[in-house]
């Protein structure tokens, strides 16, 4: 895809590190959770809960011991009890990252549909959207049933929502495994902190955090 006579009309968002940051409480739940089921929970797993899949949660739930199998009715309720604590802590105090609420209400403004691309469940997506003025037109959630990230399907199915193409629409993004679903989709990704999770890729822009974005930058930027 080429730059030339691209027209942006969509702006397909990450969640969790991008709009929202609310790793922590699934860090502490993970633990809690897991160790009150008998689990031995490492650093190393609680470092791979990042950006992980519901699928990946409940494999780490099982690495700690704490269930038979990610299959197993005992990590399916850990999970659906981390995921209620989740959403109980975003709802009481939304942990937005700075900007988020800006610069989403001016997309709006603006006439840029917008829609949410996560692996979280959709009750703790829902939390936030309203938190963030419900200024989106529908979500991907963690519980829609696809493969996960980097997969290219969850962004394929935030252009279908959107009902555009590739060259409409732009990624915001903060992780390696988030940008490389968006660009396997051939999305351009402004991504979010740290250097630049490929070096060599021209679509892929790297910003310091999330209130350098503006609608400028979404729209025109070049790499």
């Amino acid at each position: 895809m080429s730059d030339v006579g691209r027209y942006v009309r969509g702006v397909l968002w990450d969640m969790d590190g991008t709009l929202i940051n609310s790793q922590p409480f699934w860090d502490e739940s993970f633990r809690r959770r897991c160790e009150a089921a008998g689990g031995a929970v490492t650093e190393a797993q609680v470092a791979a809960l990042e950006g992980a899949s519901i699928r990946r949660t409940r494999e780490l739930i099982a690495a700690t011991g704490a269930a038979p199998t990610p299959d197993a009715p005992e990590a399916e309720a850990i999970f659906t009890g981390m995921a209620a604590d989740v959403e109980a802590a975003v709802k009481a105090s939304p942990p937005l990252v700075p900007g988020a609420r800006e610069i989403t209400q001016t997309l709006l403004e603006v006439g840029l549909a917008q829609v949410i691309v996560t692996q979280s469940p959709r009750p703790i997506v829902d939390a936030v959207a309203h938190a963030l003025g419900d200024v989106f037109v529908g979500a991907v959630t963690g519980d829609d049933g696809l493969p996960g990230k980097p997969d290219r399907a969850p962004y394929a199915a935030g252009m279908r929502l959107l009902g555009l193409s590739e060259d409409q629409c732009v990624v915001v993004e903060d992780s390696a495994t988030g940008a490389a679903s968006a660009r396997s989709n051939d999305l351009r990704v402004i991504q979010i902190g740290g250097r630049k999770h490929f070096p060599a890729d021209p679509g892929l822009v790297v910003v310091p955090e999330l209130k350098a974005v503006t609608p400028h930058l979404l729209l025109w930027a070049e790499p």
